[in-house]
């Protein structure tokens, strides 16, 4: 990939703890580097194709001049998501801020931080076996558009299903969305879960019981996670036949990060054999 890069660009603002960095502009350096492609541009020679460095300076400035934070942490993660969400294309943001002027003793240059956020690839399973079961996958994908932390959110063909799991008694309704999201995935999950109990889920009922909202992390980029409460990929995605056809709708060759094969042959395999996968 291609980058963009402002270098050192100086910016006088209040950010800082203390009470006279709220009302006295001190010094920022700001750095960021774009990670986007160039192709467009390059074949073109247009500059609508690409993020104009002018525009994104006058951004960071008026971000600056328009807030402030007790940490320069959080001014630097709040330009990077502005420009993530602001600037199509843009792959990943590098940001340094540098505070020459820190009150603080002793000899420095500066003290900064530096800042690296993304744009992550999420695959999510949603299902709903009680009431208005296309509602609640309604209110569930448009909780997610509606979410500037996502963006192409995209939804496959609704299924029904038997119920899964030897507690749930009524038929399930189905789907998986593909999107991207700037959430890290303990932050993903708890935004999920916040839109499960915007749906009335009742967490009192026994585990795989029947429920309105029922939302999964299938994927989280190629990332494999094993904590107690949140495990990426999906432990028993491979054995959910609801999970594994409509899956096949955005991208038959993912390849599982654990298991090493294409979504495809879990798919052909599990339609084959309809046994669980070990």
């Amino acid at each position: 990939m291609d980058s963009i890069i402002l270098k050192d660009f100086e910016v006088l603002a209040c950010h800082g703890v203390n009470p006279e960095e709220k009302v006295d502009k001190q010094r920022f350096l700001i750095t960021a580097e774009i990670v986007t492609d160039f192709t467009s541009a390059s074949e073109t020679d247009d500059i609508s194709n690409t993020v104009s460095y002018s525009e994104l300076k006058k951004d960071i400035k008026a971000f600056c001049d328009e807030n402030s934070f007790n940490l320069i942490e959080t001014l630097g993660v709040k330009i990077a998501e502005r420009i993530l969400k602001k600037y199509a294309g843009v792959k990943c943001v590098e940001l340094t801020v540098k505070k020459p002027d820190a009150p603080m003793s002793g000899n420095f240059d500066y003290a900064g931080v530096k800042i690296s956020r993304k744009w992550h690839r999420v695959y999510l399973s949603l299902g709903s076996n009680l009431g208005d079961k296309n509602g609640y996958l309604d209110l569930a994908v448009n909780a997610l558009k509606a979410d500037d932390n996502f963006k192409g959110v995209k939804e496959s063909k609704r299924m029904r299903s038997a119920p899964y799991g030897g507690y749930a008694t009524e038929e399930f309704l189905n789907s998986v969305v593909e999107c991207e999201t700037l959430y890290n995935p303990r932050k993903l999950l708890a935004v999920l879960q916040g839109i499960e109990d915007e749906g009335g889920r009742d967490r009192t009922v026994v585990h795989w019981g029947n429920r309105t909202l029922d939302l999964d992390i299938l994927f989280y980029d190629r990332e494999v996670i094993c904590e107690k409460d949140l495990c990426i990929p999906h432990p028993d995605m491979v054995n959910r036949f609801f999970v594994l056809y409509p899956f096949m709708e955005f991208n038959c060759n993912f390849v599982h990060p654990v298991l090493n094969k294409r979504m495809s042959e879990l798919y052909d395999y599990y339609k084959n054999n309809k046994i669980r996968y070990c």
